[in-house]
């Protein structure tokens, strides 16, 4: 089942190439949008993914991005590194963008993947102790990373937040 963020996120794919996707049918469940890249050269389809949730918890937004990379571990990742961090600080919109690199294997195939994520906070105006973390994320092979990279910041550009009809975030 696909999962829904808590907030409507307007975007737009970085080209044609883009295509939308069923996350379950690819094995993937915490995703809300997943999409894949067509018409490239090799056996690995880069894939863009939206995922999110409330966070209560008071994690820091480093610390929910130190989870991801703990995520491709216990998902059975090797060779994990945190490449790059990047912090941005905002009163409502903090996020911190990261660049994951590790090897997984894939239907017997092992590949030299990388991941550019944004983890971004939304937090509540009329409530700061209530918090929406969404996570872009991209993902792709090592030989894929240059041309992927101006994609990933392409789509980035074109999202925003909805507003909502209601009151609530």
């Amino acid at each position: 089942m696909t999962a829904t963020l808590p907030v409507p996120v307007r975007f737009a794919l970085p080209n044609d190439g883009w295509v939308p996707v069923r996350p379950e049918a690819v094995g993937v469940s915490n995703a809300a949008f997943m999409a894949a890249r067509r018409g490239l050269p090799g056996s690995y389809d880069p894939t863009l993914t939206i995922s999110g949730g409330w966070r209560e918890d008071g994690a820091t937004l480093e610390q929910i991005a130190d989870e991801s990379v703990a995520k491709l571990r216990l998902e059975g990742a090797t060779e994990v590194e945190l490449v790059k961090r990047r912090v941005t600080e905002s009163e409502h919109a903090p996020a911190v963008t990261q660049a994951i690199g590790a090897m997984v294997a894939v239907e017997g195939r092992v590949y030299d993947l990388r991941q550019a994520q944004v983890v971004q906070g939304l937090v509540d105006v009329h409530d700061p102790d209530k918090r929406v973390v969404v996570i872009y994320t991209m993902t792709c092979t090592f030989a894929q990373w240059e041309q992927m990279v101006p994609e990933f910041q392409a789509f980035m550009a074109s999202v925003e937040v909805a507003p909502e009809q209601t009151d609530e975030l």
